[in-house]
């Protein structure tokens, strides 16, 4: 329901009101009869007062709710009124239903003391009126004092019009809850400040939402130690500090037999197990994080090799004591690959890349650690050989299924790359994606990409007509603005509906060019297509800054999706992404669904759609007609 509200002097003169005022309700002449109805009965004794003013040729009744204003002599100072088109419920029943209210107002005089507030406040704030008339700030968090009077003292100072601020409120209760202000301040005709209206609503609920996202997301869940996000964040510290640093990735072998051989929950164990018996054998300033599903990494501040030697001896040592689990046995091992800073790489993707080279080649060998070395490096020949993959035709997509979680129906499908290279063989777009987005060769890969795939599923839509495809956009070409004109030129080209193409870009891609990001996906969206953020949850999982995107579906991390049923935080996480998002009108989809239990859990929480080796594993073009046609078989034969 719409409200707006005016503050009228004793004159009828109109000394401010909001934008709703003036476009709904604004009236030249105030009913003169009306305002001295409002005085009379606020002398005698009434502070709020209900009119309604009767409009002609069909136009609906406007209600007025009127509050007198006093200075501290007992004068009429100004009428607050609130308008609406809908009656105002009965003052008798306020205090039946304001301890509902989220939102309260109060107003400030032109020397900042309180002259209204209003009853809704003190049923928010569990105080009496009297205390919340006279001492309202007090109930204000010390740590919040400063920037709030500093916010108070703009407006007043420099006449701002408008002001917010988030601030934590202490209840008479004892306990403080999430304040969300909107101050607004009305001048008179010598532009002086004649009131301030602030508007406040309690926000308590999405703040412990925010802080609980944020505190869960630098660290895993299931073993307790940083997470990628925190070890990103740890490296790059180091990195620009110039500090030097040993970088061991570990990965630990035979954790998918166990998952198949026991169970998850074994495999959880084992990795549980696996992290304490690492932990038995770190320093002080070591830093351990848990980077992938078995993929660890530590972070060594004693750079000395003979050392570094010494201690990964004696950790793969303490692994040949089997783990065991209830009535089983389990042995496994680990490999170690190790990477220097700053003599192998300067920068975090470099030293990820070499650390994992050296441990690929550490597990080939069946050698437990391996330090990296540049000539077994194979970076150079992929960055030779990539201008030159897209002429020879050796780039190829593959598609994965989305499944609508509701119906079973296809959604859509997303386009991957791949690269299967005469003498390297298959090479990861993990491996030739960051390498292009540097030398700059991404913007032809991209555009190759949606060529081909927007070709391919067009043919497709003949006999699937509501087939949408996603494809992956890389943040590098969110600074490329003639990148929007290709995009059209391609679906000009190939005919393909802009309504039923998806833009997938990483959550934290995103944020890092926020600001051309915005201006390039609002043109896209003007052209039609749809923007989905990717691998959410990893990044800075902002709500704040997603709702102002546009943007129209997330796709949750898989990484909060593997464990969703054995692992309470990470269903909070994924349960409360899923219902913040249908707040802001959003879908949601979550990635790498691999078992029925997750389905089952993703569909009691409301989640839109789903990918995953569930429904299918990616697959080339003719592959996956054959899989859509059975799909739709199979869900045909149900019915």
């Amino acid at each position: 329901m719409m409200q707006a509200i005016a503050v009228i002097a004793p004159n009828g003169k109109i000394l401010g009101a909001d934008e709703h005022f003036f476009q709904h309700f604004y009236h030249r002449e105030v009913d003169r009869g009306l305002l001295e109805k409002f005085i009379q009965e606020a002398e005698n004794g009434r502070t709020v007062s209900y009119a309604v003013i009767k409009q002609k040729n069909g136009q609906n009744d406007v209600y007025v709710q009127a509050t007198a204003l006093y200075n501290k002599e007992g004068n009429l100072q100004a009428v607050v009124a609130t308008y609406q088109y809908e009656p105002f419920i009965d003052m008798r029943l306020t205090s039946s239903i304001a301890s509902l209210a989220s939102e309260f107002t109060f107003i400030l005089s032109a020397e900042g003391e309180i002259t209204y507030v209003s009853p809704t406040a003190q049923y928010v704030l569990k105080c009496t009126e009297e205390v919340c008339s006279h001492e309202l700030f007090s109930f204000v968090h010390h740590e919040d004092i400063p920037l709030l009077m500093e916010k108070l003292h703009t407006i007043y100072a420099t006449k701002e019009k408008e002001t917010t601020i988030d601030c934590r409120w202490r209840t008479d209760e004892g306990h403080f809850i999430w304040i969300h202000m909107h101050a607004h301040s009305l001048l008179n005709e010598k532009n002086e400040i004649e009131h301030v209206i602030v508007v406040a609503k309690d926000i308590t609920k999405w703040k412990c939402c925010e802080e609980a996202l944020a505190k869960l997301k630098h660290f895993d869940s299931l073993t307790n130690i940083p997470n990628r996000f925190y070890f990103e964040s740890y490296v790059q510290h180091m990195i620009q500090q110039k500090r030097p640093f040993a970088l061991c990735y570990i990965d630990f072998d035979k954790i998918k037999w166990i998952n198949d051989r026991f169970s998850y929950q074994a495999g959880d164990f084992f990795l549980q197990e696996a992290v304490r018996r690492i932990q038995q054998h770190l320093q002080q300033e070591d830093f351990f994080a848990r980077i992938g599903g078995d993929e660890f990494a530590i972070v060594l501040h004693d750079v000395n090799k003979e050392t570094i030697v010494t201690r990964l001896e004696h950790l793969l040592q303490s692994f040949v004591e089997p783990f065991r689990y209830k009535e089983h046995v389990i042995q496994s091992s680990l490999s170690v690959g190790v990477t220097f800073f700053p003599q192998d790489g300067m920068d975090l993707d470099t030293l990820l890349k070499q650390a994992d080279q050296a441990l690929c080649y550490a597990k080939e060998r069946g050698k437990g650690y391996h330090f990296y070395h540049p000539q077994q490096n194979r970076k150079t020949m992929i960055e030779q050989e990539l201008p030159i993959a897209l002429l020879n035709n050796q780039f190829y997509l593959c598609y994965q299924p989305k499944v609508s979680l509701d119906n079973e129906a296809i959604m859509g499908v997303e386009a991957l790359m791949r690269w299967t290279h005469p003498t390297l063989g298959a090479i990861s777009p993990l491996e030739f994606i960051p390498i292009a987005e540097k030398n700059g060769f991404i913007f032809e890969i991209t555009t190759w990409v949606l060529k081909e795939a927007c070709r391919q599923v067009k043919q497709w839509q003949t006999h699937f007509p509501t087939l949408k495809l996603a494809v992956n956009l890389s943040p590098f070409l969110l600074n490329r603005k003639e990148f929007v004109m290709h995009v059209k030129n391609i679906l000009q080209d190939t005919q393909f509906p802009p309504n039923y193409l998806i833009l997938e870009i990483t959550e934290s891609g995103l944020m890092e060019n926020i600001e051309t990001g915005r201006h390039i996906l609002t043109e896209l969206k003007q052209i039609g297509i749809q923007v989905a953020i990717d691998d959410f949850g990893t990044g800075f999982s902002s709500l704040a800054y997603i709702r102002n995107l546009p943007v129209s579906l997330l796709k949750i991390d898989r990484s909060f999706i593997r464990d969703i049923t054995d692992n309470s935080k990470d269903a909070t996480i994924v349960d409360t992404i899923i219902h913040l998002a249908k707040s802001l009108d959003l879908q949601v989809l979550a990635e790498g669904v691999e078992r029925d239990d997750q389905v089952s859990l993703l569909q009691k929480m409301d989640c839109d759609f789903a990918q995953g080796f569930y429904f299918s594993q990616s697959l080339e073009a003719e592959k996956l007609l054959q899989w859509l046609e059975q799909h739709n078989q199979s869900k045909e034969a149900l019915h």
